[in-house]
């Protein structure tokens, strides 16, 4: 699974995040999307070997290993 670039932008114009409409996205908004999206978060981390609960929020700090290492 990853990301898809498209999802995330649609995601970060309704969350007010600047985004470019073309391009890598940034870290930042690539972060923010995993923690407010804790599915996709979960998913990336389990193919990446990220520690994350099973539920729940997904915590700051692991949404940024992810971002790392998917953007």
């Amino acid at each position: 699974m990853t990301y898809e670039p498209n999802e995330v932008r649609a995601w970060a114009h309704e969350a007010g995040e600047p985004v470019a409409e073309r391009g890598r996205l940034s870290y930042q908004v690539v972060t923010a999307y995993l923690k407010a999206n804790p599915q996709v978060a979960r998913e990336l981390a389990s193919e990446h070997d990220v520690p994350v609960p099973s539920r729940g929020a997904v915590s700051l700090a692991a949404c940024e290993e992810i971002a790392l290492l998917v953007r």
